[in-house]
C-alpha cells in the first residue's frame, strides 16, 4: 500500500515536470483526462493545462485512448501534437507504447516526438519492449527518458530550451 502511494506520487511528480517544461517552452499542455485534478508541490494540474482537450475528428474510442496519454504538448492555439509522454512506473510498459502508437497512426503529421518516462530501475524492461519486432517494425520512433534525468534537468530544460527538441538531450533510443 505504501509503495503504491509512493509510486503514484512519483508518477505525478514526473507529469508535473513535463507540464512545467512544456509551459516554459511555450506550448499548450494537457495531462491525461483522469489526472486533471492532481497537483504536485502546490501546483494544480488544472491551472497548468488547457481547460479543454483540442478538437479532433476522430472516433470516440480513439479519442478516449489519446486523452489518457499522460502528457501532451501542442503547438500554441492548435491541435498539432508536438510531443507525447507516457509515464510508466509500474504498469505494463507495453500499454504506454500502444497509446503512443495509436496517437502516431491517427493524428501525427511527422514533427512530433514520443517518449516513455521510466524509473531508472526499469530501463532494461523498456529496452526489451522497444526492441520487440512488432514495435520496431511500426516505424513509430519512441525514445525514453529516465526519471532521474527528467528530475535533475527539469529547471535547465525550462531555462535553456527553445523547442520540444531539447528533450532529445536527455532522451535515449534503443
Amino acid at each position: 500500500m505504501e509503495q503504491e502511494k509512493q509510486e503514484e506520487n512519483l508518477h505525478t511528480e514526473m507529469q508535473y515536470h513535463l507540464l512545467k517544461i512544456g509551459n516554459a517552452l511555450g506550448y499548450d499542455v494537457i495531462t491525461a483526462s483522469n489526472d486533471k485534478s492532481k497537483s504536485y508541490n502546490g501546483s494544480n494540474f488544472s491551472f497548468m493545462c488547457l481547460s479543454q482537450f483540442p478538437v479532433f475528428s476522430l472516433g470516440k474510442e480513439t479519442l478516449n485512448t489519446i486523452k489518457l496519454i499522460d502528457v501532451l504538448w501542442f503547438e500554441k492555439n492548435t491541435n498539432n501534437v508536438i510531443a507525447a509522454f507516457e509515464v510508466e512506473k509500474s504498469t505494463s510498459i507495453y500499454s504506454g507504447i500502444l497509446r503512443l502508437t495509436d496517437l502516431s497512426y491517427t493524428i501525427a503529421d511527422g514533427d512530433e516526438l514520443f517518449y516513455l518516462i521510466v524509473p531508472d530501475k526499469r530501463e532494461k524492461d523498456v529496452c526489451l519492449q522497444l526492441s520487440r519486432p512488432a514495435i520496431k517494425s511500426n516505424n513509430v520512433s519512441i525514445k525514453y527518458i529516465l526519471f532521474s534525468e527528467l528530475k535533475q534537468h527539469c529547471d535547465a530544460l525550462c531555462k535553456f530550451g527553445d523547442s520540444h527538441r531539447i528533450m532529445e538531450k536527455i532522451a535515449k533510443a534503443v
